[in-house]
């Protein structure tokens, strides 16, 4: 089977984002999720605009907020005595740890219930916990940073942060888009040979 990518060029100019700010999150009860957030994820609750005249909490950890919002008609659903099935496919918040053998003792200890999945690709393995906090909604933590990330657009606006962990190797310079820009300028140069 051939398949093959074409590359679209817009006329249109990417917007100018910076990074993710936060994840905005419905919940049942906002005290429950801020404890979940806090004590299992190790994120801090950190002070709201005081203008919000609706019930709900502001956390912050590891460059990204989480903002839970209180909806009392959540009630209507009993996600806790009928928890959904923990499937891996299902949309899902991931975040990337030191090491994934110690989150799962740590859910083991709290008598939560996870799921284990590996991800392989050339030889580079990729272990995935996911579970659900107290709302249904799905989280994973993940050794992601294994798996380098190799734009496969030639445009390559890839912007990549050094997320500060021991096994991160990669940088904006190891992203693909220095080699697909010298390249493209060697491809060029190519052609203006005459043979």
């Amino acid at each position: 089977m051939i398949v093959e990518i074409e590359e679209v060029m817009s006329s249109y100019q990417a917007l100018p984002l910076l990074s993710l700010n936060h994840v905005s999150l419905l919940v049942r009860d906002v005290w429950n999720s801020v404890r979940f957030y806090e004590d299992v994820l190790g994120f801090c609750l950190v002070k709201r605009p005081s203008s919000f005249n609706f019930h709900g909490a502001w956390l912050y950890n590891y460059g990204v907020g989480i903002h839970l919002l209180e909806n009392v008609a959540m009630e209507d659903y009993d996600a806790i005595n009928e928890p959904r099935p923990i499937n891996p496919k299902d949309n899902h918040i991931s975040f990337q740890c030191t090491d994934v053998e110690v989150v799962k003792r740590r859910l083991e200890e709290m008598r939560m219930r996870y799921v284990t999945a590996v991800v392989e690709d050339n030889g580079i393995k990729v272990d995935q916990v996911f579970f659900h906090d107290p709302d249904g909604y799905m989280i994973e933590i993940c050794n992601c940073e294994n798996i380098p990330l190799l734009p496969i657009s030639s445009t390559c606006p890839l912007k990549l942060h050094n997320i500060g962990t021991s096994h991160n190797k990669f940088t904006a310079t190891s992203c693909g888009c220095e080699t697909a820009e010298m390249m493209e300028s060697l491809s060029k140069d190519m052609l203006n040979f005459s043979f």
